[in-house]
């Protein structure tokens, strides 16, 4: 087994022994396996680049000798899936979605059978960066204990987005399975076209819970840049607040583009909450909530939550309302769970209710979740036309910064 960092920049001769260069590629076909190396790439005394077919290499030993001298090589003609190992593969990343994070190509393990050289490897280990660098040996020396990490060029597969953008070969499903933040996690870290590929690879609603995880400007980049179709199909999926944020952040003709294309219903969600300063409680409210007649019993409530819950992502707590629509009280979870089932809602609802105004800053929004220990508070027009809610993970996002909110347990998520 060698590895590139130990052939690059070998001495290339011709038939009788002669310099005519240096080694500075190899080229491989990126449709198989365990690709053989088609061709090397060199650059002669005179500083020409030069393509050579592998099939015009003698050997490769302390040298690499060729079977024909410098004006008679008959050049090779890269292909669409020919892929330069240095050049395109050394130091790009892959997204190890098992290992939940962005590995390193350090080096390129490759095997030489029946006078081929096959692709066999990445290393994405320490020992690679060190190998390149000339210091493995040193390492060793001083008994420093450096781990192997490779994995198979069989586990590795190119982004359809551009053949020297590379991905660890993962089931899709494995890739679902990943909590959306893990997934956001990745797509933070790797660039524009390659994000889109991987949220692309996603079912509509686990994109929009990703998406729903990942910092506002990387959001604007990524629906800057995404198919326009797709973009509305996730910010459908999305949560009206967390939607109508990122739309609110986006060029106007943009914005404009996706709320036409959305679903007419969730467009008039966002719209509405676009209406409202981004400061104040209407600009963070969600107009996902549980809201029912106040002469329901638990029974009926319990039937229409089931319904609720195809649309409203998170249910903390049941408000009621009047026969005119008015917000009367509000119930939790708990309590409803505990009430007899003939009971009715204003039977035992709480009608002292703790709301704020639309209009209201965010910021004493916030103050009112902590002060009254609330998972969330509802937003009235005129005292009490109730239009939305503010949740205990939207008050999280108001007084603390994106890099800091990533780090508190979203208690009441999902």
């Amino acid at each position: 087994m060698q590895f590139l960092s130990e052939i690059m920049k070998k001495v290339v001769v011709d038939p009788k022994g002669r310099k005519i260069g240096k080694l500075t590629d190899f080229i491989i076909s990126g449709n198989k396996p365990y690709p053989t190396v088609e061709a090397i790439s060199i650059r002669t005394s005179d500083k020409r680049d030069i393509n050579v077919p592998w099939s015009q290499v003698e050997e490769l030993k302390k040298e690499i000798k060729l079977k024909v001298f410098l004006e008679d090589i008959e050049e090779y003609q890269r292909g669409k899936i020919d892929i330069k190992l240095a050049e395109d593969v050394l130091d790009k990343q892959v997204v190890d979605v098992e290992g939940k994070k962005i590995r390193r190509i350090n080096d390129l393990q490759l095997s030489a059978t029946n006078g081929q050289f096959h692709l066999i490897g990445v290393d994405i280990s320490i020992r690679g960066i060190l190998r390149r660098l000339g210091l493995e040996k040193i390492a060793n020396s001083l008994g420093i204990k450096l781990q192997e990490d490779f994995i198979s060029w069989t586990d590795v597969d190119m982004l359809e987005s551009d053949l020297s953008r590379l991905k660890l070969k993962v089931p899709e499903f494995k890739l679902k399975k990943l909590h959306p933040a893990d997934i956001a996690e990745i797509v933070d870290q790797i660039n524009i076209n390659d994000s889109i590929s991987i949220l692309n690879s996603l079912d509509d609603d686990v994109a929009a819970d990703a998406l729903e995880e990942i910092s506002p400007e990387r959001q604007v980049s990524l629906f800057e840049e995404m198919d326009s179709k797709r973009a509305a199909d996730i910010l459908d999926e999305m949560s009206p607040d967390d939607a109508a944020d990122l739309i609110g952040d986006l060029p106007d003709d943009r914005a404009q583009q996706l709320l036409e294309m959305m679903d007419p219903e969730e467009s008039k969600d966002v719209k509405k909450l676009l209406e409202y300063p981004e400061d104040t409680a209407g600009g963070v409210m969600t107009t996902e909530f549980a809201a029912v007649n106040e002469d329901f019993t638990v029974g009926e409530i319990l039937d229409a939550l089931r319904s609720m819950a195809r649309e409203v992502e998170s249910i903390y707590y049941i408000y009621a309302k009047s026969k005119n629509g008015e917000l009367v009280g509000v119930a939790s979870l708990r309590e409803l769970l505990l009430a007899e089932p003939t009971q009715k809602l204003k039977e035992f609802m709480h009608k002292d209710l703790i709301t704020v105004d639309v209009m209201e800053d965010q910021y004493e929004v916030a103050k009112k979740i902590a002060k009254y220990n609330l998972i969330a508070i509802p937003v009235v027009k005129d005292n009490d036309n109730l239009r939305g809610v503010v949740t205990v993970d939207d008050a999280i996002d108001i007084v603390l910064p994106t890099a800091w909110k990533k780090r508190v347990p979203r208690m009441f998520g999902q």
